[in-house]
This record gives structure tokens, sequence and C-alpha cells, in this order.
């Protein structure tokens, strides 16, 4: 058990290694990590685009439950643009949100039918913004708020609640691991003499490692007095092979659906 337990701390040198010389702006991390991907998708660079149907089907009949598909779809974080283009299938306008140009400019080359804008998630105003654009939207987030320190997932569900409006639904996503970054890592199959280059790729840019993100957080993150919590619960999202010929990663998540709370008159 000993061993077990100290293992992980052996992975700190190579991680130190592995991140010298990067940015401690989480902006310029971003930016920095999407300038280095050649490839997306399956087989591709970017750790999270399995493009796993499971996935996908349990996203579509959660929205056709509970999101009117009326209403525009933003999807923020979007990426690459992968799953902002798979939201098509359910709502006629899709905008896909960004921080990084570089992911945007290869979004918005590869996905013509979605609208891609570079903003910063945590930006003030942002939400506000938007919604003077599109009115009421729904809003889909995955693999976002893992990586959020606290103040930022604040201010990004602020910004989700002036998209929502007083009609909009909010579906997210996120990894939920039990263990810490550390623990997290050796199951990615981080060890003290070698990063898998996937992996790598991430720590190296300077992005920050995901925390756990469950009920708990969701209640924190959306509480009841503002938030009205529709459907939650456990769920997998699925990682590219960390290595040639490997199975798909099955990393255990949270799912939850949130509203607004109707303002009093």
């Amino acid at each position: 058990m000993i061993v077990v337990v100290w293992r992980k701390y052996l992975l700190i040198p190579r991680l130190t290694l592995a991140a010298l010389g990067a940015p401690r702006s989480q902006s310029r991390a971003w930016e920095r990590y999407w300038g280095s991907v050649t490839r997306t998708g399956p087989g591709g660079d970017v750790l999270w685009e399995a493009d796993e149907p499971a996935e996908t089907e349990l996203l579509a009949a959660t929205l056709r439950r509970h999101a009117d598909p009326s209403l525009p779809m933003v999807d923020l974080g979007c990426g690459s643009g992968r799953q902002a283009y798979a939201l098509t299938g359910f709502a006629s306008r899709v905008v896909g949100i960004d921080g990084s140009a570089t992911a945007i400019a290869r979004a918005a080359a590869a996905f013509g039918d979605v609208t891609f804008r570079v903003a910063d998630l945590a930006s003030p105003g942002l939400g506000e913004r938007l919604h003077d654009e599109l009115g009421d939207s729904n809003v889909h987030i995955r693999g976002v708020l893992h990586v959020l320190d606290d103040a930022s997932r604040r201010t990004v569900a602020a910004t989700v609640a002036a998209l929502l409006g007083e009609t909009g639904a909010l579906y997210l996503s996120e990894t939920n691991h039990t263990g810490d970054p550390l623990d997290y890592l050796l199951d990615q199959g981080a060890r003290p003499t070698r990063l898998p280059p996937l992996v790598h790729r991430l720590i190296s840019a300077g992005v920050r490692a995901p925390r756990r993100f469950g009920p708990e957080e969701v209640a924190e993150c959306f509480p009841g007095d503002a938030w009205q919590l529709v459907e939650q619960g456990a769920t997998e999202v699925y990682g590219v092979p960390l290595e040639p010929g490997g199975p798909v990663q099955r990393i255990p998540a949270w799912y939850a659906v949130v509203r607004t709370r109707p303002r009093r008159r």
C-alpha cells in the first residue's frame, strides 16, 4: 500500500521537466497547445476527441428531453469545433466560442456550418454580449469547468446564466476522477520515466491539470437559489488511445442539465 501511495509522487520530477518553459497564463498555454496539434479526431493529437457514439447518444437524448431545439446553441470551449459541428444536428444555429485563436481558425476552416468566435470564457460581460445578439440560447460545455479555478468557474456560470435567459438549458459533461491529478495521470499511463505523448503535449504547453467535477461541484457552481437542477448523473467521457493500437479511454465523468430559476416579478 505504501508503494502505491508514494508511486504517484515519483511523477513530479518528470512533470516538472515536461513543463519547463511553459507559460503560467492559461490563455497562452491553450494557444501553445493548439499550435502544437497537427491532427484532430480519432487517431489524432487531442486527448478528448475520440468521437465515441455512446457519448453523443447521451447528449442527444438529454437535449431532446430538456432543451428547446428552436433556440441557438452555444458551445463554450469548442476547441477544434468537432462537438460544435455535431450539435448542428440538434440546433439550426450553433455558435462555438473558444479562447484560442489557433483553435478557432482550425474550427472555422473545417466546419463551415458553425459560427466560431474567439473569446475568453471567463471574460465578464461575455454572456450579456452574446445574449444581445442571439437571445435566449442553449449552452453546451464539455471538459471545460474541470480545468478552471474557482473564480473562473463562477464567471463562466454567470456567462451561462446570461446566455440561457429564461428559456435556455445548459448541458455540461466533466471528468470526475475520484483521485487527485497525480492519480489521474497514473491512470492515463504516466510513469516516472515516461509520459504518453498525448499527455506530454498538454503538460509541456502549461495547461492546468483537471480537477474532479461531480455533484458537489455542480451544486457549488450552480447553487439552488439561482439555478434549477433538471437532471444529473454519472457517465463516461472518452479519450483517444494513449498509444497507437491501444483501447479508447473510458474516463469517469458527471453530466448535468441546469436552468436559471425564474426571476420574481
